[in-house]
């Protein structure tokens, strides 16, 4: 049962949020403490409960706060300016965890569970991701089989989930067997961790992000009643497109966060430098590459505050622009991050110094919920396949003759002829790329007038998309690969060079000693 219920204004709720996580990162958030010991502070997710940030969408009738997406937006900038570890528990439970529920539980199940979900009693996360595959949702392996009472059994394992060993409840995703043995599709199921058969396996050792943990799960012959059914049976796509879509929103806007962050140390660092050329913020190439960055962060601002006025306004956000935020939000922020890690010198590689930890951490927004080169190629597959229905949004926007020109060049380059799967990826992946870019620039055009600095923004968006374009349409005819094959055999040959260097040394002993184990 799918709700329509969006977010309402509740500005006094986010302003008291927005004052909350500030007052907090100074005086109560340990950010280095929790990397280092790769876990929340054990006061975090009760303090988070106590000021709302558990529930926020979430229906007041469920006793949640019903922010509007521009007020979640806020939140989440603020919580990605302080730390990734904070914006990302909140998105787990908010977005990725919350909406199933909310959306497509029956109400009864939503009654019961919400308001704990609201108050922040309980954690909720998906489970989509396993061992074969990442966010594919499609060439899922984990089963469901339909029991002549109604109920299902669950089998198979997941890997890499966000919060998968803590959270109470998990919105399971498998392809189901109905009970006359027919495949009836992927399906979504909501579980309750404490079930008999939910199995929580071992956190993974991550590069960044430490105090999130990631999990594998197994689900050995777990029963779950028919109530547990999200949505109706086989509709398990819809269910984890709705999480995920979302998802990519909120990732672009708590990397927005933190680019706006190291923008602002790179900057007070830069005018207090004194170098061989003199002050730092007054070198030519160093106030373009901060110019550059500042343009980028105000790009994905656009994009994101678009979205979310949008979606409060009930009217349809094209995928593309979810697709946009995902790809080039992620991307250029990070690329923000790296650009005033290097800004920053000596100073940035000190890992106490706030950048070298988003550093570590933002780098996982680039392959959550899809890494930018898969979900790339198939935003630009699905353009090639039905290229007008892609350039059609733009008719709902003022477009100059330049822009529009630039526009139909994509659209040219949708007609390219190809010889074979991998020149198609290619080829997909520069439409997708140059779609993205095609949306950046004519939003950014729109606040051309607002001031110097949007104007620069608007001739930065459009030079971007004027250099892949050109960069695209000379590639054509594409330049042959190496077979993979050859490729494999090539670097197979690196061992002849560096030889076997495989570390084989034991490490600590974790497993309760065989003697000591039940028989």
């Amino acid at each position: 049962m799918e709700s329509t219920e969006s977010g309402s204004s509740n500005p006094g709720a986010a302003s008291e949020m927005l004052d909350f996580l500030r007052r907090y990162s100074r005086e109560q958030l340990d950010s280095r403490r929790m990397d280092e010991r790769r876990g929340f502070q054990l006061s975090l997710i009760p303090d988070l409960a106590n000021a709302g940030l558990l529930g926020l969408q979430i229906p007041k009738r469920y006793q949640g706060w019903e922010l509007s997406h521009s007020d979640t937006v806020k939140v989440m900038r603020q919580a990605g300016a302080i730390d990734c570890n904070l914006v990302t528990l909140l998105a787990v439970h908010n977005t990725l965890g919350v909406p199933p529920i909310q959306h497509f539980a029956r109400e009864d199940v939503r009654s019961a569970v919400l308001p704990e979900l609201a108050q922040g009693r309980r954690l909720v996360t998906s489970a989509v991701s396993e061992q074969s595959m990442g966010s594919h949702v499609r060439a899922i392996a984990s089963t469901a089989t339909k029991q002549p009472d109604g109920s299902y059994v669950l089998n198979g394992d997941k890997q890499w989930i966000s919060l998968g060993a803590d959270a109470n409840f998990i919105n399971i995703f498998a392809r189901l067997t109905d009970e006359h043995g027919q495949d009836a599709g992927i399906t979504g199921f909501l579980v309750d961790a404490s079930s008999p058969g939910f199995v929580r396996g071992p956190e993974v050792v991550t590069l960044g992000l430490k105090a999130v943990p990631q999990n594998s799960l197994s689900l050995d012959n777990l029963r779950v009643p028919a109530e547990s059914l999200l949505s109706e049976e086989g509709s398990g796509l819809l269910v984890a497109k709705t999480a995920f879509t979302q998802g990519r929103l909120v990732l672009a806007t708590g990397a927005l966060g933190a680019a706006m962050r190291a923008l602002e140390l790179a900057q007070r660092f830069a005018r207090r430098r004194e170098v061989a050329t003199g002050n730092l913020a007054e070198n030519g190439r160093i106030q373009q590459i901060i110019a550059e960055s500042v343009a980028a962060v105000q790009a994905v601002e656009t994009l994101v505050e678009h979205i979310a006025d949008l979606l409060d306004s009930g009217r349809e956000v094209p995928e593309a622009f979810y697709f946009t935020a995902k790809i080039l939000g992620c991307e250029l922020m990070w690329q923000v991050v790296d650009r005033c890690l290097q800004l920053l010198g000596a100073r940035g590689f000190v890992d106490t110094n706030v950048v070298g930890q988003f550093y570590r951490d933002y780098r996982l927004f680039r392959i959550f919920e899809g890494t930018t080169e898969a979900i790339t190629v198939y935003l630009g597959s699905t353009i090639l396949k039905h290229p007008q229905q892609f350039f059609s949004i733009f008719d709902d926007f003022d477009v100059d003759s330049k822009l529009a020109d630039h526009v139909s060049r994509i659209d040219k380059l949708t007609t390219t002829t190809t010889t074979g799967g991998q020149q198609r990826h290619i080829l997909a992946s520069q439409i997708g790329e140059l779609a993205c870019w095609a949306i950046m620039s004519v939003l950014t055009a729109d606040g051309r007038n607002r001031s110097s600095m949007y104007s620069h923004t608007a001739s930065w968006s459009e030079q971007q998309l004027v250099d892949k374009l050109r960069v695209a349409e000379d590639s054509r005819p594409f330049v042959e690969l190496p077979t993979v094959d050859e490729l494999a055999r090539h670097i197979g040959e690196f061992e002849l060079s560096i030889g076997n260097v495989e570390q084989r040394r034991p490490g600590i002993q974790h497993d309760l000693d065989l003697l000591l184990r039940r028989g």
